[in-house]
């Protein structure tokens, strides 16, 4: 019922001063605003073209429309912090008996477990009332034996929360309090403004601190390619590292600009105090290669943020860097003098099909790819050997990307016949360890869990190999519920991240960027999936053809080796995978028409036998087909109708089993459906046409 206000994802997003335009708003959303303050204040009001005036009670208040900018930089804040209001207006206020429970702390009483069943809203509940400083900042609603307004306490959250002077900007909270009690308004500007204001998603505002600022780019190309980029220009020294940046064609003067950018772990610097009891370096540990080593190193702490000029030399200067990162790293990112500060604009590449490794030109490919576009779950299945795990973990490697500390942000791990409960996945608490101080056992799964959390902007795989060689329900059923509602944390007894020193232990947020990938092999030591985990996932049958398969005889086998996309590619994936998911569709009404009379008749045949379909199922259909559409360079019928095809061959038919009683006619039925007005879909023509044939054989007939 409420939300977690520390959630990273809804907190305010930070003012650019680059990015404050001069809002213009349209006649018609200048009179419904205007609408709103005069109805608030009971008073006048007038909205102009990029000001307005608003009288209260003792006076008025003058504000630009550049507030309105600020409004929506914190939408997904109020968007939260509204239900808290909202239940304490309509079911505390007013009523002494149920306030007496604040004033007193009486927070273990049956009224309050009645009023609040849920636990974890009771708790969130009373640190909203209460004003706990980790959980939201501002006043507290409780003020002696009587109750602020919840406008009051809206505008002290949200003033906290954004660089704007309180004394100055008081009714900025009140505007977003106004706003958030009428979304499709809030909505409407917020759509307005971001038009306005062009794409920013892609540029970040560098630290002001010159050490801190040439970190952040130091870091950046180190996850690009560990500075292969520029290892031909490093000198190595006993105890230093340096960049010779004496010649450079023009772009510095001749000059030791990068003097000694990295220590050696033979430095004395290299330690986190040198001998004069200061830090000179980050603590964080690059590994660079130069001339086949692998060398440890740190980045020095000391740098000049002066002009690069003739005869000024001798020490680590950052424009040097900014200078040689913006020539070498040029097809990559930017970065910018605004101001006095730096921006870093990342060039914003797009996922296009055809810039995939021919390794991914098959049907199969196409079919996987869309998929985790529409829903970060598939499944893969066929017969052992026909290539699911290559291709899963082959798209993982091209879409890869390593961190600062080396790792993946991929993850295969072989399901074995000993997971009967979610221990392997989540891990577990075990007090035993670290001579019974305990801790918690963390898996792969779970560090990857983490790792995607702390970079929202990219995405991350977990291959689940042989996935039912266990039954599934039995160590993934966390999983399964979490992908529905990943605002919903894990609750691990025992855990604790790095973030927890201060704050909720137990507690795990499900990161919107995880894409889970499950092979699957049918024979006599596998189980069979249930219905509630196929109708989860896209279900991708790998079945190669005869001519495919019996070509092996005539080529060499061999590995094909994948290299990644260029920097930005995994990024951009990502993106339009949550685009897709958060209702994009380019599928004009008249094609969407089309699709929505495939599936009732579909659906009329299903229902009549059990085995309909539900909300998640057409939602799930919706977001595949916008995605084929993405990916497809032309979108006529054809294009339609292949996507509708594989949408009854992955979605429908995976969840249907039974004897020629229970599912023989329905097969029938659905075949005719296949092969209507001539548009025959085919794949699912096919495999239904096993399935009879199954079903003549065996008396008993299932997708997988």
């Amino acid at each position: 019922m409420f939300a977690d206000l520390m959630d990273k994802e809804i907190q305010p997003k930070s003012i650019d001063v680059r990015h404050l335009p001069e809002i213009e708003i349209s006649d018609g959303l200048k009179n419904e605003i205007q609408e709103v303050l005069e109805k608030e204040e009971s008073n006048y009001a007038h909205v102009f073209g990029r000001t307005a005036v608003v009288q209260t009670d003792k006076n008025y208040v003058f504000f630009s429309n550049q507030w309105l900018y600020l409004a929506v930089l914190c939408k997904k804040y109020a968007e939260a912090l509204k239900p808290y209001g909202d239940f304490f207006d309509n079911e505390i206020r007013g009523k002494q008996d149920r306030l007496k429970i604040f004033f007193s702390k009486d927070y273990e009483s049956s009224q309050f477990k009645e009023l609040i069943p849920d636990e974890t809203d009771r708790e969130r509940m009373i640190k909203f009332v209460t004003s706990d400083p980790q959980f939201r900042p501002g006043k507290s609603l409780i003020n002696g034996e009587s109750a602020r307004s919840t406008k009051d306490i809206f505008g002290s959250c949200v003033l906290k929360k954004i660089a704007v002077p309180d004394a100055s900007s008081a009714y900025l909270g009140n505007l977003i309090y106004y706003l958030s009690k009428r979304p499709e308004l809030y909505s409407t500007i917020e759509a307005e403004v971001l038009q306005q204001l062009g794409d920013t998603e892609n540029t970040s505002k560098l630290p002001s601190v010159v050490k801190d600022c040439a970190k952040a780019i130091v870091d950046n190309i180190y996850k690009i390619d560990r500075f292969e980029r520029i290892s031909k220009r490093f000198e190595v020294m006993d105890q230093n590292i340096k960049i010779n940046t004496s010649n450079t064609d023009g772009l510095l003067p001749d000059g030791n600009w990068l003097r000694y950018m990295f220590a050696r772990p033979s430095s004395g610097m290299y330690s986190p105090k040198s001998s004069d009891g200061k830090t000179r370096v980050f603590e964080n540990e690059y590994v660079l290669s130069f001339k086949g080593e692998k060398l440890k190193c740190k980045l020095t702490t000391e740098w000049v943020g002066g002009e690069v000029v003739e005869g000024a030399q001798g020490n680590n200067y950052l424009q040097a860097l900014i200078k040689l990162v913006n020539r070498y790293y040029s097809d990559v990112f930017e970065i910018k003098e605004e101001s006095g500060e730096y921006y870093l604009y990342f060039l914003k590449k797009e996922f296009l099909l055809e810039e995939l490794p021919n390794s991914f030109d098959s049907s199969f490919s196409r079919r996987y790819i869309t998929s985790l576009l529409a829903k970060p779950f598939v499944i893969l299945t066929g017969n052992s050997g026909t290539g699911k795990t290559r291709i899963s973990k082959q798209f993982a490697e091209y879409l890869e990307v390593i961190d600062i500390n080396g790792e993946k942000n991929w993850l295969i791990v072989s399901v074995g016949a000993d997971w009967t409960d979610n221990a392997r996945v989540l891990g577990f608490y075990n007090p035993l360890a670290d001579n019974g101080i305990g801790k918690y056992e963390k898996t792969g799964i779970i560090k990857l869990i983490e790792r995607a959390n702390d970079n929202p902007e990219i995405p991350y795989f977990l291959i689940l190999d042989e996935m039912n060689l266990s039954h599934v329900e039995r160590y993934f059923s966390d999983f399964l519920s979490h992908m529905e509602t990943p605002d919903n944390p894990f609750e691990l007894d025992g855990y604790r991240n790095k973030d927890d020193e201060n704050g909720v232990t137990g507690k795990l947020p499900y990161p919107e960027n995880l894409f889970v990938i499950g092979t699957v092999n049918i024979d006599e030591t596998t189980y069979m999936f249930s219905p509630k985990v196929l109708d989860r996932a896209n279900v991708v049958e790998f079945k190669p053809g005869k001519d495919d398969v019996l070509n092996m005889f005539g080529s060499a086998s061999r590995e094909v080796k994948i290299t990644p996309a260029k920097s930005g590619v995994a990024e951009a994936f990502l993106r339009l995978a949550k685009e897709i998911r958060s209702g994009k569709s380019r599928v004009d009404e008249q094609q969407m028409e089309e699709v929505r009379n495939m599936f009732t008749a579909i659906y009329d045949i299903t229902e009549k036998n059990g085995y309909e379909f539900a909300y998640r199922t057409v939602k799930e259909i919706k977001q595949y087909i916008s995605a084929a559409h993405e990916l497809s360079g032309q979108w006529a019928d054809a294009e339609i109708y292949r996507a509708i095809d594989e949408q009854l061959l992955q979605k429908v038919l995976p969840k249907i089993h039974g004897n020629r009683k229970e599912i023989g006619t329905m097969l029938d039925e659905l075949e005719a459906v296949c092969k209507q007005n001539g548009k025959e879909l085919e794949l699912s023509g096919r495999k239904i046409e096993q399935m009879k044939g199954k079903l003549a054989a065996v008396q008993y007939a299932s997708f997988i």
